[in-house]
């Protein structure tokens, strides 16, 4: 590996670009929410091991998707902050919520991204899985970045509730 390859990729190989974009992304992502989760781990790999997935594509001359992948329990207490109060039930309004924190998060991630080799001009319309454990299998040349997040806030004795993952995931062109 040489001095500037060094300078792109972590001692883990992860990207630093994709890294800074979906830290920063995340949480000026949910500023509007009021919630400030700190990043607790980061991998190359996606893996959606909770039951709520926020799919965003990223579109333009590079092309990926970001995905939040969090269990219910995070889910509602992301919707309660967003709205003032937190849901009752898991219904419409609560998905529609939870996209559009999705989308929040892949606008900022678009921004971030701008004028770096990752750049995109769109994203799309948020999608959501619901269900866990299922993997998604991309194209070669694919770099992927995935962060885990803490909510902080949520109690402990819901510990699985308090983590949370951004994953990018982008096939960069270059030239």
């Amino acid at each position: 590996m040489t001095a500037t390859q060094t300078d792109k990729k972590s001692f883990l190989l992860i990207d630093d670009v994709l890294l800074r974009a979906c830290v920063e992304g995340t949480t000026e992502g949910l500023s509007m929410t009021g919630i400030v989760p700190p990043p607790v781990g980061a991998s190359r790999l996606f893996q959606a091991t909770r039951p709520i997935s926020v799919i965003v594509g990223l579109v333009g001359k590079n092309n990926g998707s970001m995905t939040l992948n969090l269990s219910e329990r995070g889910m509602i207490y992301m919707v309660g902050k967003l709205v003032g109060e937190e849901p009752k039930e898991l219904d419409e309004s609560c998905f529609d919520a939870i996209s559009e924190i999705g989308n929040m998060v892949a606008g900022r991630v678009k921004d971030l991204l701008a004028g770096t080799s990752y750049e995109m001009e769109h994203i799309s319309v948020p999608s959501m899985v619901l269900g866990a454990n299922y993997n998604v299998y991309y194209t070669r040349g694919m770099s992927t970045v995935s962060v885990e997040f803490e909510l902080e806030d949520i109690p402990v004795m819901h510990h699985k509730d308090r983590f949370f993952s951004t994953s990018i995931s982008l096939l960069q062109r270059l030239g």
